[in-house]
């Protein structure tokens, strides 16, 4: 069988089971796909897919609302990307090509005081966009098929 249409279906991970809303069309993920937590209703995660692929704007928001990460894909991160702390304040700005970063990061602490690229991988290496933070965000292949598939 191959998933096509509408698909609405729940995930179950160690932290809180996600609800995921999106549209398949001939097995592959196509548009926007949301991604809720399930027990509040609260929006986690969302992004776009063009054939089965990454392709547009991804946004993920903390539980208290406020933006996590945002950017877009094209395959992989691509243009600029921003991290935030689950306050608000912005933790780290800067530019992916294909995937990889490029020069001009520039990091935040959770104060809005500048840091140094060292500081920022050491204590906050789980925000690369490509990392799995283990909380059941969707990370390209890591995206649940619907149930029933193959």
């Amino acid at each position: 069988m191959v998933a096509d249409g509408e698909y609405c279906f729940v995930v179950e991970t160690p932290f809180y089971p996600l609800r995921y809303e999106g549209i398949y069309r001939d097995g592959m993920r196509e548009g926007l796909w949301r991604v809720f937590r399930e027990d509040s209703g609260v929006r986690a995660w969302e992004t776009t897919w063009a054939n089965g692929v990454w392709h547009g704007p991804s946004r993920s928001w903390w539980p208290s609302g406020h933006i996590e990460e945002e950017g877009a894909h094209r395959g992989l991160g691509d243009g600029v990307w921003r991290f935030c702390f689950e306050n608000g304040q912005l933790a780290a700005e800067g530019r992916y090509v294909a995937g990889v970063k490029r020069a001009g990061w520039r990091y935040w602490d959770e104060d809005g005081a500048d840091m140094k690229y060292e500081a920022w991988a050491e204590r906050y290496e789980h925000w690369d966009w490509a990392h799995d933070d283990c909380r059941g965000f969707p990370h390209g292949e890591n995206w649940p098929a619907p149930p029933g598939s193959p």
